[in-house]
């Protein structure tokens, strides 16, 4: 499928900017100055980790090199969207419950859809073995009525795969209450998570294998496909993604590969995967030596450039999109969503106070979502 010019390393390098960062009240920037600190913390025991566990060292580079080349032959620095050559192809699916439960005014079924995932280039880290990569789970929230106003499709985080946590930072319930359906996704992002201490997880990146990531997220983005085809087919009613993190990622990818969605709302969003990993090549101590120099910057967002939605043109129309970033978010730096609105063409963008992992103001985030979709003549 087409997504617009292709771009390059360079052209994605350049589109992060300098933050400006905006306005805010004093009660405000201290919720901001708190989450900010704790998100510091959280991301330099994770550096530390990430150091003495997974950064590949100077002698892996040629491994790393190798596991990306499959991501930047020709065919795919030309049109990136041929990785999602699936796309072309009306989606076929088979759905059964695996259970369900009653709440106020609704009732939840969890579904299991079969999947024909294959993936781009086979590898180490997705050779296909894992049964469960052979269906995609649903939790679906429904209302009592017949015909819902609408579908939230909800893509949580890359450590919430739990329908109760990813349910709780996805305000469900929220949704729930004001009307709208919810398909919350159980995305294939654990095997992302190496390594866990205690309530810390880290991603596979940096690591030797470029593919795991890349095939995950091409898989997310067949998983989203699926489901929400289903749930158009089914309720006959828009359907649109509120994402977080990189969940969020995973929204405004698609806004980039279909016009098929009746809104998007990415939250907390990273939107180039090569800038985060090369953060951890800068301050890896691996690196210190001047004698064993890190991949420069432009080399490892390349390694993930094809699936960036810096990549690919916005598909949806602008006034169906919101961004959301937190104030203080120091995980997704706030140069991510401002060249994502950029990239956008400069919609609607929403600052919440704190940070990736305190969010504060909750109640002012799900107004504003509530607010946008009002003005859809969704809610």
């Amino acid at each position: 499928m087409p997504s617009g010019p292709p771009g390059s390393a360079r052209s994605v390098a350049t589109a992060l900017p300098v933050l400006l960062r905006p306005g805010e009240r004093w009660t405000e920037a201290l919720r901001t100055f708190v989450g900010m600190a704790l998100d510091t913390v959280a991301l330099r025991t994770t550096q530390l980790l990430v150091d003495g566990t997974l950064m590949p060292g100077p002698a892996d580079l040629p491994r790393l090199r190798a596991s990306a080349s499959p991501y930047q032959v020709p065919e795919l620095r030309n049109d990136p969207g041929r990785f999602f050559d699936f796309l072309a192809a009306p989606p076929r699916f088979t759905m059964k419950e695996r259970g369900r439960r009653e709440r106020a005014g609704g009732v939840v079924i969890e579904r299991e859809f079969a999947s024909e995932y294959v993936p781009y280039a086979r590898s180490a880290g997705n050779d296909g073995a894992n049964p469960e990569d052979a269906t995609i789970v649903a939790e679906h929230w429904m209302h009592d009525r017949e015909g819902p106003a609408a579908t939230v499709v909800a893509l949580h985080g890359v450590a919430m795969g739990s329908p109760r946590l990813g349910g709780l930072a996805l305000l469900t319930s929220h949704w729930f209450e004001r009307g709208l359906d919810v398909a919350l996704l159980r995305l294939p992002f654990l095997r992302l998570l190496a390594a866990r201490w205690g309530r810390i997880s880290c991603y596979v990146f940096p690591s030797t294998d470029v593919g795991r990531l890349n095939e995950t997220v091409r898989e997310a983005v067949h998983e989203v496909r699926v489901v929400t085809a289903w749930l158009r087919a089914e309720t006959r009613a828009p359907v649109g993604l509120l994402g977080l993190s990189l969940g969020g990622y995973v929204a405004a990818l698609m806004a980039g590969l279909t016009d098929e969605f009746d809104f998007v709302i990415p939250i907390a969003a990273p939107v180039c995967i090569g800038d985060l990993a090369w953060r951890f090549f800068a301050r890896s101590r691996h690196y210190a030596p001047a004698t064993s120099p890190p991949p420069s910057r432009d080399e490892v967002r390349d390694f993930y450039r094809v699936h960036s939605p810096l990549t690919h043109r916005l598909r949806v129309p602008r006034e169906r999109v919101l961004i959301l970033a937190g104030r203080g978010d120091r995980i997704v730096p706030a140069e991510h969503p401002l060249a994502l609105w950029r990239h956008w063409g400069e919609p609607d963008i929403y600052w919440f106070g704190g940070s990736h992992l305190i969010p504060f103001g909750r109640d002012h985030v799900v107004a504003r979502i509530v607010r946008h979709l009002g003005a859809l003549g969704i809610v």
